[in-house]
């Protein structure tokens, strides 16, 4: 949230059409199986460019593809296991048909901090017994994640985009071995491209 804020802020410090014209803010449902969370996220466009391609009958067919940086906080809330926080940063692949269509892949890396979902005691070496406040680990964190989406920018000039994805986290060490967790999103990217501050005339 402090990374997001920080480059509206830069956004808005900078003349119109700068840092804006490549940022997209992230919001979405995060559940893992049935355990329902939350995830927000910050990507940044390093490149973009069309593609032409003329099928043997002669139609062209043409799609946008474009790459981002990113960096997204998810949580996910077990009962009577953890609640999980990760923070990640990664690099996101997306192809967009001409119709807004699109299809993205996003290798993530990150850190994970779980915290335990019950009452966690411990023992001292006299045997007294203690709660243990905020419980829980800290993991390295992978992540790989595939998804599909409409950009309503494309056809109706709208300034978000609608998108599903399923994401395979693994955290490491996980009792000296990875931890799997699946975790699939639907939610909104907003396009700051379409969120300019008009400077005043003289």
């Amino acid at each position: 949230m402090f990374l997001t804020f920080a480059l509206i802020g830069f956004s808005q410090g900078e003349s119109p059409g700068r840092l804006s014209d490549s940022l997209n803010l992230k919001a979405s449902y995060n559940s893992s199986l049935i355990y329902p969370g939350a995830r927000l996220g910050v990507e940044y466009s390093v490149k973009s460019f069309n593609v032409v391609k003329t099928k043997k009958s002669g139609k062209e067919r043409n799609f946008d593809k474009e790459r981002f940086v990113s960096a997204n906080l998810g949580w996910y809330h077990h009962p009577y296991f953890h609640d999980n926080f990760y923070l990640a940063a990664g690099w996101t692949m997306r192809r967009t048909k001409s119709s807004g269509f699109f299809t993205e892949f996003s290798p993530e890396i990150g850190l994970s901090r779980t915290f335990l979902g019950g009452t966690t005691y411990k023992v001292n070496d006299n045997g007294t017994v203690s709660i243990k406040k905020f419980a829980g680990y800290y993991y390295a964190l992978l992540s790989v994640g595939g998804g599909v989406g409409y950009d309503f920018s494309k056809i109706k000039h709208k300034p978000y985009m609608l998108f599903y994805k399923f994401n395979l986290l693994s955290m490491y060490p996980y009792n000296n071995t990875i931890y799997l967790r699946p975790a699939m999103e639907i939610g909104l990217i907003y396009k700051l491209s379409h969120f300019h501050i008009s400077k005043p005339k003289a």
